[in-house]
């Protein structure tokens, strides 16, 4: 075997441990992902499982989305904020890509589309008085990525 030879297998096994090394890589990075993932699921499932919280989503699907908007006292409003602040926090896990929004949007995206329908006129009100656009912003995001899923598993 001469020099070339060597050198010829040399460099086929330095390719084969940089393939392997790179499987391994990304096996790694995927299994890190996915637990990842594992994590910021549970996070946000125990957030919107929460007894209060359904049930004051409850209360804006089934009491505030049968009254005027004018028309909600300053304790229902208290509560409406409560589901706009769950929502956004969910927003922000998605929109920072820390969650899958399908997943989200799978799940819990006939609630999202509901609860932003009643709560948007609340929404505007409070970026008004603050002069602030990006007041619960991820939760209008997260709704709109619900509305853009369920379009896309229904055509």
């Amino acid at each position: 075997m001469n020099l070339t030879d060597l050198s010829a297998i040399s460099q086929i096994a330095s390719a084969i441990t940089l393939i392997v090394t790179a499987v391994v890589l990304w096996l790694q990075i995927n299994a890190t992902r996915r637990a990842s993932y594992t994590s910021a699921f549970k996070a946000v499932y125990d957030m919107l499982q929460d007894e209060a919280k359904r049930d004051d989503r409850g209360f804006v699907l089934g009491e505030l989305a049968k009254k005027s908007f004018d028309m909600w006292t300053p304790q229902e409003k208290k509560r409406a904020e409560k589901v706009c602040h769950t929502y956004d926090a969910v927003g922000i896990i998605c929109r920072n890509r820390l969650l899958p929004t399908d997943l989200i949007a799978d799940s819990w995206g006939d609630s999202l589309r509901r609860c932003w329908k009643v709560l948007a006129p609340l929404v505007s009100e409070y970026r008004t008085a603050r002069n602030s656009r990006e007041f619960w912003d991820d939760f209008e995001w997260l709704a709109r990525q619900a509305e853009q899923y369920q379009q896309r598993i229904h055509t």
